[in-house]
């Protein structure tokens, strides 16, 4: 007998009850087609104010008296709610017999936690509390508003959602054997959507930024997609028989309720930071260790180190690292913190001893704002696979790649050796290549269309290894109290274990056991002694100064020789105590256009001194004028050469900008800061009123002798002389008497112990200067330096193109407003119009409004002729218009947006049974996915008419998929017609049973496979259309695969004695005799079979037995071997039939079970309806839920 469209049936569980107990298994009450409130309940006032889920679980049936099979079935919903503020979707938990509680646990997977956050949780967190404080090293990513975090510890677990993130940067203290010495840290004070469900114990701030092992960790989520939905959508352009894709008006569906609320961005940076990791110095630096490897021991380097540079050799062979891995040889026994300069071994690593000899590369971790670039992604270039050359290459574990696939965005970052990985491997891969500054990214799944491939890198290019560079000699700088010192008056005495002594030559400059210079205008001796003394040496110093004079010359006038004539206003001046300062502009930009000029730091004051025989000279030797001393009146020259670092440029074609930002060429051509080079340029006394000459001098005469003791006074060494870089915290190491110091936030330390990290305090670092003072060193020791490591840094980031992200999306049309400084020092402030489209002098851009994705150039287009001598002109970059874009770069660290965003509220987790914080912020799922089928249908009906018996009803179209006809009382009409579906006919047959009027209702359908999905809508197929489908009644629906559906016996086995455990294989020994099911198995039928495990239980007589399922209990009592067995279900029907010929002649042993299971021709699947907050619509609501089957034609 045939399965007939009457045969199929949904029908309740066993609590249709939207409560935590509610589900479990399939029942035989059939659910009624068309009745109102079947599954659902009507919707109340409160549901409508506050929101509402609700959550049914049916199941679908084949009820034939036989096991035929219903061929490749599918549920959908073919109509959606009338109602906008109503949805519904269907999930499957694939378990029979679960409930609304163990649901809602599935539904909630649809985030899973991921990597652990570069953060932990600052201090104890109690429950209920609705904020959090994650702390970070400086310049780590902050966590972003809208995004979910997971909490775990003390056996607790919860995820969070942060609705505000506000990141601060803290100083804190710790202690060592010299006081305190002070550090900074990143602080995201985070406000949380509802309060914390547990009590969490965090961990103390700590310089190392490392987690306590018992404290709670954070993980970022993931969009796991193990909760997958089926919902529904409506068409919105006509589609034709043969096409591959259509259009529908969304690709997601509302999970939960939500409202909207607008917040405002303020002040925000639109330079993302990233730490880089770049190289700061040429060789190694080596330390010795005899601590014991193993489980959980760290080590601490002193210093942040190069990627794929560790070398330790051990008595077990070489540990190295590979991509924060430490490796030896093809085992990973911890991680590498290249950032931190730790090793941490896992918990399973081996036990090493013996002494180790540790070897780096040692690197620098600086902040460096990110660069930016992307490719727009359209129909034609959408792929996988995006690389890219950025030029000059980017530092490593800087790198980062922004794509958006399904709404949602996902990131893959650079781990320093070369490696672009993801969170999870499912959201990609890739390579980059620190030489050739090629990336190779492959997404995971493919992006949007209309989207962008975002590309955020910091750039090496303000950096320079300084390490190489001579430092200057070591020093004990004495500062007397009394300026103005008399030539050849000075000596300077100490015992070091013999006395010492140095005086001055009259020439500024010491002789005897130390050399130096001295100068007399200040009254400063720089000390170096040919043998270093201990740090508790005191030096006596013997003196005469006179009476110190300083006069200031304002804005002085030229002379017709361009010479200044300056009256010092005293006579008599004494040779040797005239020092004369001024201060220096530049008198050109050595070739690169105002515009792109980058200001720096230079020798912007210029110091000459008199050489005692009237001559005005710098350091060098070279004159700038005389004085004479008799009249004190002295001529100066204020034109100087100064040495100055000049930026250096270069264009490239650098991403895809688009056809708005660039609508005559392909690619972006971009001009990108590639260094800088120190070029010899003029500089003179401005000639505006910002011009100012010192002089210091002293009138010749009698000295007053002085005499003073320094005690303990500190080593200065300059490992930098000569140039305004500012020294890179964390990358300062140098050797000096066999001693090795390293930097720690301005601090210097040395002796450091690798296995605890404890170091002895030894002095302090200036940056600015890049000046050691020590207040350690060995006596007796070579005075020579060694830099192993010195990384600087040259001030200002400047960008023509910038791209980001606004932190919550979407923001409302024309709020954002961008601002900007120019390297020249003009500003720029603009707002982009309502379309999103950004222009103003100097800045053009885009906001995408759905994404908050901003890109923006600053420059102008302009005619390329003439202009092909300018550094920014590119013979490629020159557009079919004959124009070319003139670059205005900007100060990175300037460009800041303010903008209003759209965000959703949703309802409370209590509320709602189901915890929104587990799905996106908008709590819209996707319906549709690469792979899945969907099921396209178009429904209508002819108008309501009396029919009689012999009418045919015409559909007017053909190859229909099913029909329908409907009675007055709107319920379905199951016999009494005929019908011919290719020919789109029914006919009825005996209308004497129909509620009449009624209504002929016919539906064409085609059943595809996505190969595609877009976020504007367009989903593509594998094949093609076989009908026209028109916009606005046409559906498209995902399908729940149910595959075959008939019932069935899946299992028998016989097991000697029951252990009370339900287990699919057999415990114990086999039963003898054996159940005899080849020529007498046990048979089902569709319409009476459960899913079930089964046992018979033989009693004690051995003639009779029990029948027992896990779920429905006992159903036979005392049922005889000799006797068939068909007990009677719900359904009307049998359970099953056992025959009694499998039990064989005989007895059976008492208390043998035979095992066996049985399926039902039941598929059981989860309904949720959502019910967003606002006015009812609709009075009389309903969506359409329909099963679909094949059938095997006859």
């Amino acid at each position: 007998m045939p399965i007939f469209e009457s045969d199929i049936k949904l029908v309740a569980t066993q609590v249709m009850d939207d409560v935590p107990e509610g589900g479990g298994a399939p029942t035989s009450t059939v659910i009624p087609d068309g009745k109102s409130n079947a599954i659902f309940k009507d919707i109340s006032e409160v549901d409508r104010a506050q929101g509402d889920v609700s959550i049914m679980k049916v199941a679908a049936t084949v009820q034939t008296l036989n096991t035929d099979t219903a061929l490749g079935g599918t549920v959908i919903i073919a109509r959606p709610p009338l109602d906008p503020n109503v949805s519904a979707a269907l999930f499957v938990t694939n378990d029979f017999f679960d409930r609304r509680a163990a649901i809602q646990n599935r539904l909630e997977a649809y985030t899973t936690p991921g990597e652990e956050f570069t953060g932990y949780l600052l201090a104890n967190h109690v429950q209920g509390q609705r904020s959090m404080l994650i702390f970070q090293r400086p310049g780590a990513t902050p966590p972003t508003v809208n995004s979910t975090l997971q909490l775990s510890g003390g056996g607790n677990t919860e995820a969070v959602r942060l609705t505000e993130v506000k990141v601060e940067s803290r100083t804190y203290s710790y202690s060592t054997s010299g006081g305190f010495v002070d550090y900074e840290a990143q602080v995201c004070v985070c406000e949380l959507q509802n309060g914390l469900k547990h009590d969490y114990a965090g961990t103390p701030a700590n310089r190392l930024f490392e987690r306590t092992q018992t404290a709670a960790a954070i993980n970022r989520m993931l969009v796991a997609d193990a909760a997958r939905f089926y919902g529904v959508s409506r068409l919105v352009v006509n589609a034709s028989t043969g096409d591959l894709s259509v259009k529908v008006d969304r690709i997601d569906t509302q999970i939960a309720p939500t409202s909207t609320t607008e917040i405002s961005i303020t002040d925000t940076s639109a330079a993302g930071s990233s730490i880089a990791l770049v190289r700061s110095g040429a060789g190694v630096v080596t330390l010795n260790t005899g601590a014991l490897f193993g489980p959980n021991a760290t080590l601490t380097l002193g210093n942040p180190f190069y990627a794929g540079t560790l070398s330790i050799a051990t008595s077990a062979g070489t540990i190295t690292d590979d991509g924060g891995r430490l490796k030896l040889g093809a085992l990973t026994i911890g991680t590498a913190s290249y950032v931190g300069g730790t090793l941490t071994f896992a918990s399973d690593a081996p036990q090493i001893g013996g002494t180790k000899a540790i070897t780096f590369g040692p690197a620098a971790a600086p902040i460096e704002l990110a660069d930016s670039a992307s490719i727009a992604v359209n129909a034609e270039n959408r792929r996988v696979n995006y690389p890219l050359t950025i030029l000059p290459p980017p530092a490593p574990g800087t790198l980062r790649v922004a794509y958006r696939a399904g709404a949602n965005w996902y990131e893959l970052a650079d781990d320093g050796a070369g490696r672009l990985r993801g969170a999870d491997s499912s959201i990609g891969s890739g390579t980059v290549d620190y030489t050739t500054g090629t990336v190779a990214p492959t997404l995971g799944v493919l992006p949007d269309v209309g989207s962008e491939v975002l590309y955020f890198w910091g750039a090496k290019a303000n950096y320079r290894d300084r390490s190489g560079v001579l430092p200057s000699a070591v020093l004990i700088r004495l500062a007397l109290d009394n300026q103005a010192a008399q030539a050849s008056t000075i000596a300077v005495d100490w015992n070091d274990g013999a006395d010492r002594h140095a005086s001055d030559n009259g020439s500024g400059v010491l002789t005897g056991d130390a050399t130096g210079p001295v100068s007399y205008a200040t009254s400063t001796i720089d000390l170096r002694p040919n043998t270093l003394p201990a740090s508790s040496v005191a030096f006596t110093v013997a003196y005469s100064h006179g009476s110190p004079e300083t006069k200031a010359f304002p804005a002085p006038a030229r002379d017709v020789d361009g010479a200044i004539t300056l009256n010092l206003g005293k006579t008599n001046i004494a040779p040797r105590s005239l020092a004369l300062s001024w201060n220096l502009v530049l008198m050109s930009t050595g070739g690169v256009p105002a515009d792109m000029w980058v200001p720096q730091n230079f020798a912007s004051t210029k110091t000459i001194t008199d050489d005692g025989a009237g001559k005005l000279v710098d350091g060098l030797g070279v004159e700038f004028g005389t004085i004479t001393y008799a009249t004190g009146v002295a001529k100066l020259y204020p034109e100087a050469v100064v040495t100055v670092p000049v930026p250096q440029w270069a264009v490239n074609q650098l991403g895809i900008l688009g056809t708005v930002l660039s609508p005559a060429l392909p690619g972006a051509f971009r001009n990108t800061l590639t260094g800088y080079t120190y070029v010899p340029l003029n500089a003179t006394l401005p000639a505006d009123a910002s011009a100012l000459v010192t002089a210091d001098f002293r009138v010749a005469g009698a000295g007053t002798a002085k005499s003073q003791t320094f005690n303990q006074p500190k080593l200065s060494i300059q490992l930098l002389p000569n140039a305004s870089e500012v020294g890179v915290p964390g990358s300062v190491n140098f050797t000096v008497g066999g001693k090795t110091y390293f930097d720690r936030a301005g601090a210097l330390y040395t002796d450091l112990d690798p296995a605890t990290g404890a170091a002895t305090q030894a002095g302090s670092y200036d940056y600015a200067t890049n000046t050691a003072s020590l207040d350690v060193w060995p006596a007796s020791a070579s005075s020579t330096v060694t830099v192993n490591s010195l990384l600087t840094a040259l001030s200002g980031q400047p960008v023509e193109y910038v791209v980001f992200r606004t932190p919550v999306a979407p923001i409302s049309p024309g709020t954002l407003q961008l601002l900007a400084t120019k390297l020249n020092g003009g500003t720029i402030n603009v707002t982009a119009d309502m379309t999103g489209f950004i222009s103003g002098a100097n800045v053009r851009g885009t906001v995408d409004a759905s994404t908050g994705v901003v890109k923006v150039r600053f420059g102008d287009w302009v005619t390329a002729a003439g202009n092909e001598s300018e550094p920014w002109f590119h013979a490629d970059a020159v557009g079919s218009d004959g124009k070319i874009w003139k670059p205005v770069p900007v100060f990175a660290s300037t460009v800041r947006y303010n903008a209003v965003a759209t965000t959703s509220l949703p309802v409370d987790a209590t509320l709602l049974g189901l915890d929104p914080v587990r799905f996106p912020a908008d709590c819209r799922v996707p319906i549709f996915w690469k792979g899945g089928l969907v099921v396209i249908g178009n429904t209508k009906r002819l108008p309501a008419a009396v029919v009689s018996n012999g009418q045919t009803l015409s559909a007017g179209r053909e190859r229909l998929s099913r029909t329908r006809l409907i009675g007055a009382d709107g319920l379905a009409i199951e016999t009494g017609y005929t019908r011919n579906l290719d020919a789109g006919e029914l006919t009825v047959t005996d209308a004497s049973a129909f509620a009449q009027p009624v209504v002929y209702e016919h539906t064409i359908e085609d059943m595809l496979t996505l190969t595609d999905v877009s976020i504007d809508g367009r989903l593509s197929f594998a094949s093609r259309l076989s009908h026209d489908y028109t916009a606005g009644d046409t559906y498209v629906s995902s399908a729940v695969r149910m595959g075959d559906v008939k019932a069935r016996v899946s299992l028998l086995f016989d097991q000697q004695s029951w252990t009370g455990q339900w287990s699919d294989s057999l415990i114990g020994n086999a039963a003898d005799p054996t159940f005899n099911d080849i020529d007498y198995p046990i048979t089902v039928t569709n319409k009476g079979a459960v899913t079930e495990r089964w046992r018979i239980q033989i009693n004690g007589s051995g003639t009779a037995y029990n029948l027992i399922g896990e779920h429905v209990g006992q159903i036979v009592t005392g049922q005889s071997l000799t006797a068939d067995c068909e007990p009677v279900g719900p359904s009307g029907v049998p359970y099953m039939r056992i025959p009694a010929a499998g039990f064989g002649s005989g007895g059976w042993p008492a208390g043998s079970v035979i095992r066996f299971n049985t399926v039902a021709a039941t598929f059981p699947f989860v309904v949720i309806r959502t019910v967003q907050m606002g006015a009812e619509a609709v009075n009389d609501d309903s969506f359409e839920l329909l099963v679909r089957i094949g059938v095997d034609r006859p």
